[in-house]
């Protein structure tokens, strides 16, 4: 084969490779496109010096957030810290909603991101679900601590892990441009996060 007709042929096959990345990509894309409603099931644990505590919570997202509202809610963040957030998030459209045995807590911010064939999913409610810790004679202030943020990654069968920040405040910073911090100064261990089939 000619130096050119080599050239050639590696030309066509790194065309051939970007375009099958590129239609994979796609695929990994539209194949999640439609995927609320959904719900999962979390297992919950807690642990610390005195022992550990779990529980089950299942999330039920019914959509997820607009990009308009999205953008609405970062605004407040970067222009308000964490009073402006809350405030906007309490005001933004109900997308779902977190229930831990019978209590219920109202999804207001749910968002997905595409990696592969898995899915990074974080949902912010507009109250705090539980404050560990706050129950001790030197408990500091629960103000401010007005949210509750859990994020999980999940893969294509729907099984998965994260983390939950049961009473939250957020502020601009860190590696993502958000931090978000609990009150008891350790997120919730998520431990298995199932989707359900249904």
């Amino acid at each position: 084969m000619s130096v050119r007709g080599l050239t050639c042929l590696v030309l066509a096959l790194s065309v051939t490779a970007s375009s099958a990345q590129t239609a994979q990509t796609s695929q990994s894309a539209n194949r999640w496109r439609k995927t609320a409603p959904e719900s999962f099931r979390a297992n919950a644990q807690v642990t610390g010096t005195g022992g550990g505590v779990a529980s089950g919570l299942t999330i039920q997202i019914d959509k997820y957030t607009s990009d308009a509202d999205h953008a609405a809610l970062v605004k407040a963040l970067k222009e308000g810290g964490n009073g402006a957030f809350v405030s906007t998030l309490k005001t933004s459209p109900v997308v779902g909603k977190v229930t831990m045995g019978d209590r219920t807590f109202t999804i207001r911010w749910a968002r997905q991101q595409i990696k592969g064939d898995s899915r990074r999913i974080a949902v912010a409610t507009d109250s705090p679900v539980f404050f560990a810790g706050a129950g001790a004679v030197d408990a500091k202030p629960t103000a401010g601590f007005d949210i509750a943020v859990l994020e999980f990654t999940v893969d294509s069968i729907g099984l998965g892990k994260g983390s939950m920040a049961a009473a939250a405040h957020v502020k601009p910073g860190g590696p993502t441009g958000v931090q978000v911090d609990d009150y008891s100064g350790k997120r919730i261990d998520l431990v298995t996060v199932t989707r359900n089939s249904s």
